[in-house]
């Protein structure tokens, strides 16, 4: 084991220099022992919501940095999102060793990040493969373009074929030919090789394939994973419970080894998103009983931890929370009918206005964990447009998304595709174009937009369309024409229609006054009096925290609330068992601890039955029947 002790003493030094920089002294930062412990410590940890787990991993960071005494060995962090890795770095830019935290021979970065440029990228350039572009969307996009008519309507044919499915297995290396099993002789057989090693040859590649190159370059070169071990022999995993099963296999034969210290924090509890590819979780951590556990929050005081314990999948313990709650804050659970479904989120408004909280977007969220139709979000508010993301720019021209130079795809192709779709779901609101679902009618998601074009065989049309704007970026206003003429047909939309004419009007301003800085606005609730909320899926308010968060019954074959009642009440106890429970918990528990002063639910009146509602108001909650 590689000789580095972190004693009470280093802690002590750390804290006393961190808190002399602080300008004001009411906001010092001190450690109790649990969290002593775990700086101290290599154990896994469990830290619950709030916990205040990347400050713990900044300071061990700092701490460490300052013991090391080889200029050639460094630390490693590896996170499973971009916000994870960017708010580690928020935490220790502003010390004075932060910088060389940075900098050879560390490195905090994603896993992804970790496995192309230590592994992946090496073995492929040593093979004399080039990766210039690793992303998904631009690799599905170049092949679209390249695939013959022939082949774009067998795969249309095919229910579960998709050109993105093209690409080298990450553990077998075979690679998936859609709508093939075995080789073929078939015309579409050969032309879907052929455009794959066109990719290939291009350096275009998937971000699961890297893993089969890093693999192989561990396999036929044992001197990579010593000299890794040798240089980073200090590895901390964040976010651990969003890790994949072929991940954490990876991270394991690197590091977990005699040679390395390795840490892994996470919370099982939260892991709510699916995986890459249909790959199953992690095992390692999301099934281990002998995390250490961090079940104390600096974020919601303790009337809001003790109504959300229940929801725990883990069982990690009652939660505990340095917050006492300031006032006698009425945490509330609506009840609502078939007819007043629709003024939840005014009631939601109206404590909000009582209770004098922030009258902004961000302080209150309203959120369901489906978003469709038929018992999700938009039945409570009709308005609702799953399309929008208050997080993503949106131009007021079409245009403006293929021409701005920041969406240059040497920079970041996955954004600029993503805008663009979320420009064409525009483009088909202004449209008037839904799509049929049974009785009632609904606006394309990308999803579903995929499928209908892939129906009715221009699919690989669209995406070729994708592609040239990613690549050859502006086109001359008659091209630009022709390009809009083949959107409209391809969509079924009147190029008419005022709504869309106006939209799609040619523009050579690269003008950054044009973009709407938060798109999203058509997603923000305004309440009689004024007050903004802004509504989503729990999903897109993981990691976030805010003064008040409302959680709203949906539907995933089964309400989520009528069936988490037991755990709300603590009428039901002990191991939450069910696949379906277990992810309804899961959502639910990242959902209610977001709040830092208020918490709602809101569920129909028929699904809380009368002695439920009892029970729940004996816990502590406020049943308002709207």
């Amino acid at each position: 084991m590689p000789e580095l002790e972190v004693t009470d003493n280093d802690i002590d030094e750390f804290l006393e220099g961190y808190n002399q920089r602080l300008s004001e002294p009411s906001i010092a930062l001190d450690f109790d022992d649990d969290r002593r412990a775990i700086i101290k410590s290599w154990d896994d940890v469990q830290a619950c919501p709030g916990s205040g787990k990347t400050t713990i991993v900044a300071a061990k960071l700092l701490i460490i940095e300052k013991k090391l005494r080889s200029a050639d060995l460094g630390v490693c962090v590896l996170t499973h999102t971009n916000v994870a890795r960017n708010e580690i770095l928020a935490r220790i830019e502003s010390h004075p060793s932060g910088f060389r935290l940075t900098q050879y021979p560390n490195f905090i970065g994603t896993i992804q990040e970790f496995i192309n440029r230590y592994l992946a990228s090496p073995y492929l350039r040593s093979t004399e493969m080039n990766p210039v572009r690793i992303d998904d969307d631009a690799c599905a996009s170049l092949m679209g373009s390249r695939i013959s008519s022939g082949t774009r309507f067998f795969l249309a044919n095919k229910r579960y074929a998709s050109i993105s499915d093209l690409k080298i297995h990450h553990e077998t290396g075979k690679v998936q030919v859609p709508g093939f099993e075995n080789e073929s002789t078939k015309p579409s057989y050969k032309n879907l090789m052929d455009v794959f090693f066109e990719r290939i040859d291009r350096g275009y590649f998937f971000f699961s394939e890297m893993y089969y190159f890093a693999r192989r370059c561990i396999q036929e070169n044992a001197e990579v994973v010593s000299s890794l071990r040798k240089r980073f022999s200090y590895v901390l995993v964040d976010e651990m419970q969003d890790t994949q099963k072929f991940q954490d296999d990876l991270i394991n034969e690197l590091f977990l080894c005699d040679e390395v210290m390795l840490q892994r924090l996470g919370d099982p509890d939260q892991a709510i998103f699916d995986n890459m590819g249909g790959e199953s979780p992690n095992e390692t951590f999301n099934c281990n009983t002998s995390l250490v556990p961090l079940n104390s929050t600096h974020r919601f005081p303790v009337d809001i931890a003790a109504k959300i314990s229940g929801l725990s999948v883990t069982g990690i313990g009652e939660l505990q929370s340095f917050r006492e709650a300031s006032d006698e804050t009425p945490h509330t659970i609506f009840l609502y009918t078939d007819t007043t479904k629709v003024n939840v989120l005014e009631r939601f408004c109206e404590l909000l206005d009582f209770l004098d909280i922030n009258n902004h977007a961000s302080s209150a969220k309203a959120v369901g964990g489906t978003e469709g139709q038929g018992g999700f979000i938009s039945e409570y508010w009709p308005s609702y447009d799953r399309t929008k993301s208050v997080k993503t720019p949106r131009p007021q021209l079409l245009i403006e998304a293929v021409s701005r130079e920041w969406w240059a795809m040497e920079t970041d192709a996955a954004l600029q595709y993503a805008l663009l779709m979320q420009c064409v779901l525009d483009l088909l609101r202004r449209g008037g174009v839904t799509e049929n679902v049974g009785d009632y009618t609904r606006h394309y998601s990308a999803t579903r937009l995929g499928s209908h074009l892939r129906t009715t065989g221009g699919y690989e049309e669209f995406k070729g369309l994708f592609t040239s704007w990613i690549m050859d970026g502006t086109p001359s206003q008659e091209l630009w024409e022709a390009q809009c003429d083949k959107l409209l047909s391809l969509l079924g939309i009147d190029g008419e229609d005022r709504r869309v004419k106006e939209y799609l009007v040619y523009s050579e301003s690269n003008d950054d006054d044009n973009v709407i800085a938060q798109a999203g606005t058509s997603n923000i609730y305004r309440s009689a009096s004024g007050r903004e909320i802004e509504v989503g899926t729990i999903h897109s308010v993981k990691g976030e925290t805010h003064d008040a968060t409302l959680v709203l019954e949906t539907k995933n074959r089964q309400y989520d609330l009528e069936k988490l009642s037991g755990r709300l009440a603590f009428t039901e106890s002990g191991n939450i068992s069910g696949i379906q429970k277990e992810k309804f918990a899961r959502q639910l528990y990242v959902a209610a601890s977001r709040p830092r002063r208020l918490l709602c639910m809101a569920a129909h009146q028929d699904r809380i039955q009368p002695e439920v509602r009892t029970q729940l108001e004996q816990h502590g909650w406020r049943i308002q029947l709207v």
